[in-house]
């Protein structure tokens, strides 16, 4: 799904709180509670169950593992609410995916997504990634924004905000075998020409 948002739109969104927490500090903290009433308005586009469900499709998009949260852990639900609340179609798109994947958890195992085991949901999400993968995309890709866009998963990974056209820090030498099982993985976007 295409988003045609303005940087300045989706900082609003999605960094809004986190960034006016650091500039709070030098302002007194008068930013960051202002910006933290209106980040923490009740996003009323998705329902309860929609809610059950996009939170339960996201932990296993992006699961706890050791010391790493969950992608609902960090805010992820709250943040996809947000982004809905703000704009119409991608409401409409998300409304649809998390409808496409209870409707097939509905039909394959006789249960709302959100109650199967998590073994379950495992095997329903790659279900409806074969059977809807433009609705699957929008799930993961959400749920990877909504993760990778929260700044306790920044601190936890190792990334540092850093000014555009500005060197950024430098890689510290690693085992690059790790990467291994990465680079054979197809690619999660499109050459620009």
């Amino acid at each position: 799904m295409r988003r045609n948002w303005t940087r300045r739109k989706f900082l609003q969104t999605s960094l809004g709180s986190s960034l006016a927490v650091g500039a709070g500090a030098a302002l007194g903290g008068r930013v960051a509670h202002a910006t933290e009433q209106k980040s923490k308005a009740p996003a009323v586009s998705l329902s309860v169950a929609q809610r059950a469900t996009l939170r339960a499709a996201m932990d296993e998009i992006v699961p706890a593992i050791d010391d790493m949260p969950s992608a609902s852990a960090v805010g992820g639900v709250e943040y996809v609410s947000r982004v809905t609340h703000a704009d119409a179609a991608i409401r409409k798109s998300i409304s649809e995916s998390l409808a496409g994947l209870e409707a097939l958890s509905k039909k394959i195992k006789a249960k709302a997504f959100s109650s199967l085991t998590r073994a379950q949901r495992v095997e329903t999400l790659r279900a409806f990634e074969k059977q809807s993968p433009e609705a699957f995309v929008t799930l993961r890709d959400f749920t990877d924004e909504a993760y990778y866009t929260e700044p306790h998963v920044w601190k936890l990974i190792g990334y540092e905000l850093h000014p555009t056209n500005e060197a950024g820090p430098r890689v510290k030498p690693f085992d690059e075998s790790v990467l291994a099982h990465v680079k054979k993985m197809p690619r999660r976007y499109r050459e620009v020409t």
